[in-house]
């Protein structure tokens, strides 16, 4: 064949092959990209929908839809759509394995994902995905809208309306309708953000971005050079409430084990422009100073952790606590915690603690840590120095020194606490002086000196703290006062001032086991003595208490009420004789009470403390188990006498009952329906009236304010005169505290004396029994 011909057959044949080449290419790319993407899709674990896909020669290919799911969902659910995808392969680094990036250009229009990992050990891909993932990543990248939920754990990121170009010859730009961050330890939402980005060499860079006010991001850059790698990085710089921030981190997960490595820094942060950013209620001002964080390794493997902090507040204020400055240094490794200083100065107030601890392996680690440490202390304003710790300042004063140090390493408790006080106030009560010195042993805490004075009053004590399980405790107190009242929580008129009552309690506890002796002098007044004995451990509530074993004794021969201190205001009485002797054994809520007590010539003043109008009560009362007789109650009004008895039932402290009956004729004489009574007047009815009153009784739990007060009327039957046994009783709420609007006072008739009113009935003669 000559030459020229077969130079035009290959002609032909070149012709030929291009163009069975532009024919079957779109077709074979088209169903070649759909299988390798499906191919890939099924190795990594996921499913995966295309709706079709379109691969002119020489032109972008286009996948209208693309759907990623995957295929199991219990660790990690990956959903993601891809809507008009138009990309250019590289076929010379494709087909060739080369080096290089295999898309040149990537374009979506539309793009919805959600990803979420329950457990953070589980691999999302294999190292050959990640591989495939860095070779896809394009030179340029325009992403129109987009929308991403990204959850791991509590950890929460969202993305709505989202716009991304990125190229490596110009400048790109970033919107975002809204990007949101929720954490455990961060919560805040970012609307209408702007920046511009740059894509080169695997880094992609966002800056000028204004978060909030206050707070600009001036870079961010996430490193994907090394993703085939399983490694990723972030660094940003920004400009935050006066200061600045600086940080980078990285994540690789290549090995088995995952670490982080993260540092960061800050300098004159504002506290105040930072509260008022992220809208705290409370106001914040002062001026984070400086500090610096580094970390490194995972939290899931803390035997591989480092880390360090330091910190430096400055002008502290956040509502009424104040400092002038704090300072924090600390570091972790080998699965110590060493805390370089803790220091805080607030004007004349300084205190410092440092010292070293063991990493807890668990929750309850936390409560029982090994820590070794100094402490010290120079407290000159209390009362400043107390509210840092949201005490109140009204509460405390004064001066104090602590010197010591802590040793608590292989649960073995060790050290030593000096404490010296002057001029305090302790939770409102006045000490001139305070001397403490605790040691801290293997097992239990030892009191070694406990000394406090006020003018005259005086309290000491030794004594040791179990701190094993049980948490018994033992030791002895010796308590003098000058004057009892002092330390009650009684209101007084303006300018009164109540003779001194002095008292002496000694107590001796064994095993949280008290036994109490005291004796309080009144006034003018025979000695009063006391003894008790029970159990009062540490935790013990006051539901425990009263069912745990109680033993007392009281005896108060003679009190003389006019020289006694007032325990009302305002006063109930102004003169009489109180005398009386209790035994009291079993529990608070069901007791065993024996003995009795008198009242002789009581004068009351006034109205008795608005409680009832009367001017003069004189009564016996006797205890014998879990009841008590009411023998005789004489009591007198400006126009009447009344002669009472009783019984009392107090076998259920929850449901005491005091029955109460008149000698003489007693009427309702209330003018109106009420439901809840804050006084008893008694009122002169010089006629007998009908129906009478058969009985008072009064209803309720001893140690609860919800009693009642029931009325029972004699009635008699249709048929006799015959005085019906049941009759007709009415109830009221008791309400002393005189609250309720619809409160008012339940009134109660008696027939007069018969000098104010002689042709009334005769006053009827005093009981027999009364006893003076």
């Amino acid at each position: 064949m000559p030459l020229k011909h077969r130079f035009l057959l290959a002609g032909v044949l070149l012709l030929l092959v291009a163009l069975l080449a532009v024919w079957f290419t779109p077709f074979a790319v088209s169903h070649g990209v759909r299988w390798w993407v499906w191919w890939r899709a099924r190795q990594e674990g996921f499913t995966v929908n295309i709706d079709k896909i379109d691969a002119p020669f020489l032109r972008p290919i286009v996948i209208r839809q693309l759907q990623l799911r995957s295929a199991h969902d219990d660790a990690l659910r990956v959903d993601l759509t891809i809507t008009d995808v138009l990309f250019d392969l590289d076929f010379k680094h494709i087909l060739l394995h080369r080096r290089g990036r295999a898309i040149r250009n990537l374009s979506i229009r539309e793009l919805r994902g959600e990803l979420r990992r329950t457990n953070p050990t589980v691999r999302a891909i294999t190292r050959r995905g990640w591989a495939t993932l860095h070779r896809m990543l394009p030179e340029n990248l325009t992403i129109t809208d987009s929308e991403l939920r990204v959850e791991n754990g509590p950890t929460l990121v969202f993305l709505r309306n989202g716009f991304l170009s990125a190229n490596q010859t110009e400048a790109g730009r970033f919107t975002a309708a809204e990007v949101m961050i929720a954490s455990p330890w961060f919560h805040q939402t970012f609307s209408q953000l702007h920046g511009a980005t740059h894509w080169e060499a695997d880094h992609l860079t966002i800056a000028g971005i204004t978060l909030t006010r206050g707070l600009d991001l001036q870079s961010a850059t996430a490193d994907l050079s090394r993703l085939g790698n399983q490694r990723v990085g972030f660094q940003f710089d920004a400009d935050a409430f006066g200061g600045k921030i600086r940080g980078n981190m990285s994540h690789e997960w290549r090995s088995q084990h995952s670490n982080w490595k993260i540092a960061g820094g800050a300098t004159d942060i504002s506290l105040e422009q930072t509260s008022e950013a992220f809208g705290f209620a409370d106001r914040v001002s002062g001026l984070l100073h400086a500090g610096n964080f580094t970390f490194r390794g995972n939290l899931a493997e803390p035997d591989r952790v480092t880390a360090s902090l330091w910190s430096e507040l400055t002008g502290l204020t956040w509502r009424n606590r104040t400092a002038e400055a704090i300072m924090l240094g600390a570091a972790l490794y080998n699965r110590r915690i060493q805390l370089q200083q803790l220091y805080i100065k607030q004007r004349a107030n300084q205190f410092t603690l440092n010292g070293e601890a063991a990493f807890p392996t668990s929750a309850s680690g936390w409560l029982s840590p090994d820590f070794r440490g100094t402490i010290s202390a120079s407290i000159d304003q209390l009362g400043d120095f107390a509210t840092l710790f949201g005490a109140n300042a009204g509460d405390f004063a004064g001066k104090i020194t602590i010197d010591g140090a802590m040793d608590t390493r292989d649960r073995k408790f060790g050290g030593h606490l000096m404490v010296e006080g002057a001029s305090l106030t302790l939770f409102k009560t006045a000490i001139d002086n305070l001397s403490a010195k605790l040691n801290l042993k293997a097992t239990d805490l030892e009191i070694e000196q406990l000394a406090m004075t006020h003018k005259n009053d005086s309290l000491s004590g030794q004594g040791k703290i179990d701190l094993t399980h049980e948490h018994n405790y033992s030791g002895t107190l010796d308590v003098r006062l000058n004057n009892l009242v002092d330390y009650l929580s009684i209101p007084r008129a303006v300018g009164e001032k109540p003779n001194p009552v002095p008292a002496d309690v000694q107590a001796t506890i064994d095993s949280s086991k008290w036994d109490v002796r005291g004796v309080i002098h009144m006034p003018d007044s025979s000695p009063v003595s006391f003894t008790a004995n029970f159990a009062l451990g540490i935790g013990t509530d006051w539901n425990a208490f009263r069912l745990s074993p109680l033993t007392m004794t009281l005896n108060f021969p003679s009190i003389f009420l006019a020289k006694a201190p007032q325990l009302f205001h305002p006063q109930i009485f102004r003169d009489g004789i109180l005398n009386g002797n209790l035994s009291f054994s079993e529990t608070l809520e069901h007791p065993h009470i024996d003995g009795d007590i008198q009242l002789l010539n009581g004068k009351l003043a006034g109205d008795a403390g608005g409680l009832v109008n009367l001017t003069e009560a004189s009564g016996r009362v006797a205890f014998g188990g879990n009841r008590a007789s009411i023998e005789f109650v004489n009591v007198a009004t400006k126009d009447t006498d009344l002669s009472l008895r009783g019984e009392i039932d107090f076998q259920d402290t929850n449901n005491v009952t005091i029955k109460v009956n008149g000698a003489m004729p007693i009427f309702d004489l209330t003018a109106r329906q009420i439901n809840c009574m804050n006084k008893i007047e008694f009122a002169s009815a010089p006629f007998t009236l009908a129906p009478a009153v058969a009985e008072l009784q009064f209803r309720g739990a001893l140690f609860q304010p919800n009693w009642t007060l029931s009325l029972k009327e004699r009635t008699t039957t249709q048929s006799s005169d015959v005085p019906d046994p049941d009759g007709v009783t009415r109830e009221f709420s008791l309400c002393f505290s005189g609250t309720d609007p619809e409160s008012a006072a339940l009134v109660l008739g008696m027939l007069p004396r018969p000098e104010l009113h002689p042709t009334a009935t005769p006053r009827p003669k005093k009981r027999t029994t009364e006893r003076q």
